[in-house]
């Protein structure tokens, strides 16, 4: 007699079903060139600006610098941060750009608000990896000069020349470089002429000559008035 074995079918096991993967939550993108969005805790003050009335300060890290404005000027504030390491950005409350902005090492002059009836009470923001000079001086004790000039970097010029067109060439430092130019006459109170790009250029542009010229930029230019 034969004996029979039992045997038992184990179920096959369930494929697991994978499980959805958490897409990441977006984060804000931060631009470290954009110079602080809120007031650094280091505040310092320059004091009165005005015409033969310069001021100087000097110190390391981000600070907020105040000024006060004293007459129907512009004040042109040059930055020597030449020794800096990290971002640099000189920027001013609620400015939704830099007046001037490096990975790096960062110089230039830079021309603050040009209205007349704006508030005199100014202040200047400065993102700072290492120590800096800011200089505050009035537009109408900057050097005259006349004939072409070219240079490297954001500038102010006061130009003496009679012109109402200029030929200006442009070369940017690197990707992202662009340039800005904003030209203010003496002579007539109009509004100013503005012109840039973002892309190396060799033009004629619309300017207001005698008066002063803002340049805003990395890269290297040249500007030559045409009578």
């Amino acid at each position: 007699m034969s004996t029979s074995t039992a045997r038992t079918t184990q179920a096959p096991s369930a494929t697991p079903t994978p499980s959805a993967t958490p897409s990441p939550s977006p984060t804000a993108t931060v631009d470290p060139l954009a110079g602080p969005t809120v007031a650094p805790a280091q505040q310092l003050d320059a004091g009165q600006v005005g015409d033969g009335v310069p001021a100087q300060v000097q110190g390391s890290g981000d600070v907020a610098v105040t000024y006060l404005r004293n007459g129907e000027l512009a004040v042109v504030v040059t930055l020597d941060c030449s020794a800096c390491t990290g971002p640099t950005a000189l920027t001013a409350p609620g400015r939704r750009s830099a007046f001037g902005s490096a990975e790096g090492p960062l110089t230039g002059s830079y021309l603050m608000d040009p209205i007349r009836s704006s508030d005199p009470n100014q202040s200047v923001w400065l993102q700072a990896a290492g120590s800096w000079t800011l200089r505050f001086e009035s537009w109408n004790d900057l050097p005259v000069v006349s004939g072409p000039q070219s240079g490297s970097g954001s500038a102010v010029l006061r130009i003496a020349d009679t012109a109402t067109t200029a030929q200006v060439s442009w070369t940017p430092a690197g990707p992202g470089d662009k340039f800005s130019g904003r030209s203010f006459g003496t002579v007539s109170a109009g509004p100013p002429q503005l012109f840039g790009d973002t892309q190396a250029f060799t033009e004629v542009v619309d300017v207001a000559m005698p008066g002063a010229l803002a340049i805003a930029t990395n890269g290297t230019w040249t500007v030559t008035p045409i009578p």
